[in-house]
């Protein structure tokens, strides 16, 4: 066993408890705190440097496991034996929100809320930017696409109306990989859109006929892009503040009307959808 874990405390009960609990939004909220689950993940986290890192808590499985690389990497990273915990299998288990637990997690801050009001000042002054406007994306998969589709393709920011999934969500931190808090998320009430800063202009995707088709959009220098809820779509309020209405569309035909001609599809995937726009987006002059 490496020498470095010989001098580790132990993950106690009440720890275990009281972290476990971080599966659910209002704790993590109250606490501003979530965990971070998996060798890739973990390893991102503390490579980023973007987050506070209190404590790595490793399953004393993974300490046991001669051909194991994260003790090496751990020590190679930096990581002071004293944020690092041991625990025992049946803790990991109770630890992590899957059926097949990982061997190695972080706790971590929370990144701060993006300010709304101050970021789109700052945003102001650049020669361009795009924000995204989540509205009631609900599933936990597709905020977590979502967001890594932003950081890919260079956003600026996130909105996330109230409807939202939690960004911190354990299924969204999974689908991150690591990324938390490279890109900025601030949260705003629905009738936000109704008011929007003078310097940026709403566009949304959205199957209503008079939808511009994504390789025709003529992109505003600052733009905040809607993307809507799986199910139903934009709310009405978002819609009618929308000042492009934009949409992608289907091999056959370039009309919203003409997808009812691709079997079977009727519409494409949110975090897909977001992606193909995001790509769109990035092709302009």
């Amino acid at each position: 066993m490496d020498i470095l874990f010989c001098v580790m405390h132990r993950l106690s009960e009440s720890q275990c408890t009281s972290w476990a609990k971080l599966h659910q939004r209002k704790v993590r909220k109250n606490l501003g705190q979530c965990l971070v689950e998996g060798h890739r993940s973990v390893t991102q986290v503390l490579q980023n440097g973007q987050i506070s890192v209190h404590h790595i808590i490793v399953s004393m499985d993974e300490v046991e496991d001669p051909s194991s690389q994260l003790v090496p990497s751990l020590r190679e990273m930096g990581v002071p034996a004293e944020s690092i915990l041991l625990a025992t299998p049946t803790q990991c288990k109770k630890l992590s929100d899957t059926p097949s637990p990982q061997t190695v997690f972080a706790l971590v801050d929370i990144p701060e809320e993006w300010d709304v009001a101050r970021g789109f000042e700052s945003l102001a002054a650049q020669s361009q930017s795009l924000v995204l406007l989540l509205d009631d994306i609900q599933d936990p998969g597709n905020m977590g696409t979502i967001l890594r589709s932003a950081i890919w393709f260079g956003v600026d920011a996130v909105l996330c109306t109230p409807g939202c999934a939690d960004p911190w969500n354990s299924k969204v931190v999974r689908s991150l990989a690591g990324a938390l808090g490279v890109i900025s998320i601030g949260q705003i009430p629905y009738e936000w859109v109704e008011s929007i800063p003078e310097s940026h202009v709403l566009c949304g995707l959205d199957m209503a006929k008079e939808a511009i088709p994504l390789h025709s959009v003529d992109w505003p220098s600052h733009t905040i892009l809607a993307i809507g809820n799986e199910g139903n779509g934009l709310s009405d309020t978002t819609r009618r503040a929308l000042e492009t209405q934009i949409h992608i569309p289907p091999a056959r035909g370039s009309k919203p009307e003409e997808s009812s001609h691709t079997p079977g599809v009727e519409s494409l995937n949110a975090a897909i959808a977001t992606s193909i726009a995001l790509y769109g987006y990035r092709q302009k002059p």
